[in-house]
């Protein structure tokens, strides 16, 4: 299993010579909340899972083409501005990978990214209305799934913002968090994208 830790490093608080320290929203505060995202692997019981699903699960359609880059699926449940932006260039950054390919469903084998946006000050009593539309608190989700499994299985997740000018640093982040699951999960890949030995059947004689 994997666990993500986020620090509240760039959280903002107002302190002694904060020019808006009655306020209890600060609209001085710097909107890239680029929050330290690292993803530290302990994976030791969901590898033994996988391998077991496919021992047991038959192999079927494998990635299209001579393909070798590993499929993400970026599934995106964002209606705020930042949101929106947030995980298009999440998804461009997964498109314009060496190592990715970014697909629109889950295919044959490869990571799952799903991420739900919501705006953090719309609604939010004692906040300005002028930071509507600045910040986008995110919820993620990782997954592993292959059409070897019977469903996708859960890898990670994590609560975190982002503001409206660091969508290009965060998404950085979340891939490079893919990477560490693509890694910490390389030999279930490698298991998967192997060929498979055909099954040997017994010769039937005819007894005249």
């Amino acid at each position: 299993m994997i666990s993500a830790t986020i620090t509240d490093k760039y959280y903002h608080a107002t302190r002694a010579l904060s020019p808006c320290r009655k306020e209890c929203v600060c609209p001085d505060r710097r909107d890239s909340a680029t929050l330290p995202f690292t993803v530290k692997p302990n994976i030791a019981a969901s590898i033994a899972l996988l391998a077991l699903v496919l021992l047991i699960f038959p192999a079927q359609s494998r990635a299209a083409g001579n393909d070798n880059r590993l499929s993400v699926f970026v599934d995106c449940h964002c209606s705020d501005p930042v949101g929106e932006n947030f995980c298009s260039d999440f998804k461009g950054k997964v498109r314009d990978s060496a190592g990715y390919r970014l697909v629109d469903h889950a295919d044959a084998y490869g990571i799952g990214v799903h991420l739900w946006c919501v705006d953090l000050f719309a609604g939010l009593p004692g906040a300005n209305s002028k930071l509507a539309g600045t910040m986008s608190a995110v919820s993620i989700a990782f997954t592993i799934y292959s059409d070897r499994l019977p469903g996708e299985v859960y890898e990670d997740s994590s609560v975190f913002r982002v503001g409206k000018d660091a969508a290009d640093e965060m998404s950085q982040r979340i891939l490079a968090a893919v990477g560490q699951l693509a890694a910490a999960n390389k030999a279930v890949f490698e298991n998967i994208r192997a060929p498979q030995k055909p099954v040997a059947t017994p010769t039937q004689r005819v007894i005249e």
